[in-house]
C-alpha cells in the first residue's frame, strides 16, 4: 500500500496499488466472504435456491458481457439486450460463440474498454489442435477458481491449511496453471512462505524426479494429470516413493480409464476421483465421495446438444458452457470446448443439487471417423494406451500418434525409450498390446499397423485424420 500525503490537510490517505488488489481491504473482504459462504454454497442450496441463484447470476453476467466488444457486436446483430434473459431457462436465446470469434477479437475486444488489461492475467489454452486461444481473467476469477477446487478437498475431508497438498500442474509459460499461479498469485504473494503445506510440481518433469519430490514432502493429497499419475503408480508398484501415502488422489487433464484408475488406487492404496475443468471456465465438475459426477452448477451452466438441439438426457452430445461469474473475458454459450459428454438422469445419493455428468467421452476434434458412421473418441484411445502401463507395467512407450489415412486404414506411430531395452516387456509385446486393443475396438473393417518412429514434434497433433467430415453422419461412439 502506498501512502500519499495531502499537505493542505495534514492527513494521510491510503492509495491502493491497483496492480495488486490483495492490498485493498474491500477486495480482501470480498474474498473472505466468498471463502466463508461460497465454497460450501452448493451443498447448502436446495434445487429452488440453486435456480434462483443461477437466474440472478446469468442476468448479472449478461449485463457485464454487453460491455465487451466481441459480444456487443454479436449480440447487437442478434437483437440481444439486458432484458432478453430473465432466467437461466432463457439462455438459449443467446447466440453461440466459438474460438474463432474470440481469437479474432484478441486482445482489445475481449474485455470492456473501461478495464485495463494491465489489471488482468492472460491465460491460454493448450493448443493441442493447433488453435491456441488466449483470454483474460481477473484476480477474483482466479480466487473463485481455486475455491472451486477447494470444494473437492473438503468433499474428501481434507483441509488446505492442515493437510499437505501436492499439485502436479502444467507450468509451461502459456498454460492456465502458469497464469493463475506464476503470473496471478505468485507476484502478489510469497506462496512458498505463506503456504508451506502446499507443494507445486511440474507435470513436464521426469516422473522419477516428481516421485522423489513427493517422497520428501509426504503429501496427504496429490492432484495431477492422468499420464503422470499413471507413471507414478507404476513407480510406486516398483518400490519407489516409500514415504508417499496420500489419503486421496485427484486426476485431471484427460479422461481416466477405469482400469487405469483401479491400477492407481491399488498402487497407492487410496481412492482416486476425477476433476474436470478447462482454461476458459476454470473448474466445471468433480466426483463426490458417493461417486456422482457433479457440475459446479452455481459457477458453470452446461448444455449438451446434438445437431443443434438438446441431447436427450443420458445421450452423448457436444458440451456448451456458460461461466456464471468473472470480470475478465466472459464465456457465454461457448461451443469450442469440443468435448462430447452425456448428462446423468439420476440424482446423486449425496443430495447435492445441480446437473450431473454421466460420462465424458473426450474431444470430438481429436477423433477418428470410422466405417458405418462410428466415431472413436480420446476416452477410448486413452483406455487402450493405458494397457501398456497396467498390463505390461512399463514406461518404454514415451509418445504416440495416430494417423488415419482413410476410414479403413489406421497407423499407430510410437516412440520407444531404448535405454530400457533390457528391462521389462519387448517392443514387440508393446506393439502387440496396442494392435490388439485398437483392433478390438475398431473391428476387422479397419486395417491397423504399428510403426516405431524416432521422435514426434511437440506441436504435432497426436490424433490426425484425413477423412473428410463433410456429410459424415454419426451413428454412434466407440
Amino acid at each position: 500500500m502506498v501512502v500519499r500525503y495531502l499537505s493542505n490537510y495534514h492527513v494521510s490517505l491510503p492509495v491502493f496499488d491497483a496492480m495488486n488488489p490483495y492490498l485493498n481491504p474491500w477486495f480482501l473482504l470480498r474474498i473472505l466472504k466468498a471463502y466463508l459462504f461460497d465454497i460450501d454454497r452448493l451443498k447448502r442450496f436446495s434445487a429452488q435456491d440453486l435456480q434462483h441463484f443461477q437466474n440472478k447470476q446469468i442476468r448479472k453476467q449478461l449485463q457485464f458481457t454487453l460491455t465487451v466488444p466481441v459480444y456487443q457486436k454479436l449480440y447487437t446483430d442478434a437483437g440481444i439486450s439486458v432484458d432478453t434473459v430473465q432466467s437461466i431457462e432463457d439462455i438459449n436465446k443467446l447466440p453461440y460463440i466459438g474460438k474463432h470469434e474470440l481469437k479474432n477479437a484478441y486482445p482489445d475486444g475481449l474485455v470492456p474498454p473501461r478495464i485495463s488489461r494491465r489489471h488482468l492475467v492472460e491465460v491460454a489454452t493448450s493448443g493441442t489442435t493447433g488453435k491456441s486461444l488466449a483470454i483474460f481473467v481477473d484476480q477474483f476469477d482466479i480466487v473463485m477458481g481455486l475455491f472451486g477446487y477447494l470444494r473437492t478437498l473438503r468433499e474428501y475431508g481434507l483441509s488446505w491449511r492442515r493437510n499437505r497438498i501436492s499439485i502436479i500442474g502444467d507450468f509451461a509459460p502459456h498454460t492456465a496453471e502458469s497464469g493463475y499461479i506464476r503470473r496471478g498469485l505468485e507476484p502478489r504473494f510469497k506462496l512458498g512462505f505463506l503456504f508451506k503445506n502446499i507443494q507445486w510440481l511440474d507435470t513436464n518433469a521426469q516422473p522419477t524426479v516428481v516421485m522423489d519430490e513427493l517422497n520428501v514432502f509426504k503429501p496427504d493429497f496429490i492432484g495431477g494429470y492422468v499420464g503422470m499419475l499413471g507413471h507414478l503408480a507404476l513407480l510406486k508398484e516398483q518400490g519407489k516413493g516409500e514415504q508417499v501415502h496420500p489419503q486421496v488422489i485427484a486426476s485431471t487433464g484427460a479422461v481416466l480409464d477405469p482400469q487405469l484408475k483401479n491400477f492407481i488406487e491399488k498402487s497407492f492404496g487410496c481412492p482416486v476421483f476425477e476433476a474436470y475443468g478447462t482454461t476458459e471456465t476454470g473448474p466445471i465438475a468433480y466426483e463426490c465421495h458417493k461417486g456422482g459426477y457433479h457440475v459446479l452448477s452455481d459457477l458453470i451452466h452446461v448444455e449438451v446438444e446434438t445437431q443443434g438441439k438438446p441431447a436427450p438426457i443420458g445421450s452423448p452430445g457436444h458440451l456448451i458452457v456458460t461461466k456464471l461469474f468473472g470480470r475478465g473475458t466472459p464465456i457465454l454459450r461457448y461451443t469450442a470446448i469440443n468435448d462430447i459428454v452425456a448428462l446423468d438422469p439420476q440424482p446423486c445419493t449425496c443430495g447435492m443439487p445441480g446437473v450431473m455428468i454421466k460420462r465424458i467421452y473426450g474431444r470430438d476434434d481429436l477423433s477418428l471417423l470410422l466405417p458405418e458412421g462410428r466415431v472413436l473418441l480420446p476416452a477410448t484411445v486413452a483406455g487402450i494406451y493405458s494397457r501398456v502401463l497396467y498390463e505390461l507395467k512399463t514406461t518404454k512407450l514415451t509418445d504416440t500418434r495416430l494417423v488415419q489415412h482413410d476410414e479403413h486404414t489406421l497407423q499407430i506411430q510410437i516412440v520407444i525409450d531404448h535405454s530400457q531395452d533390457d528391462i521389462g516387456p519387448s517392443v514387440a509385446m508393446i506393439k502387440k498390446v496396442l494392435l490388439e486393443g485398437f483392433q478390438e475396438k475398431l473391428g476387422p473393417a479397419v486395417t491397423i499397423s504399428v510403426v516405431e518412429v524416432d521422435t514426434l514434434k511437440d506441436h504435432e497433433r497426436r490424433i490426425v485424420t484425413h477423412v473428410n467430415p463433410t456429410d459424415y453422419i454419426i451413428t454412434g461412439y466407440v
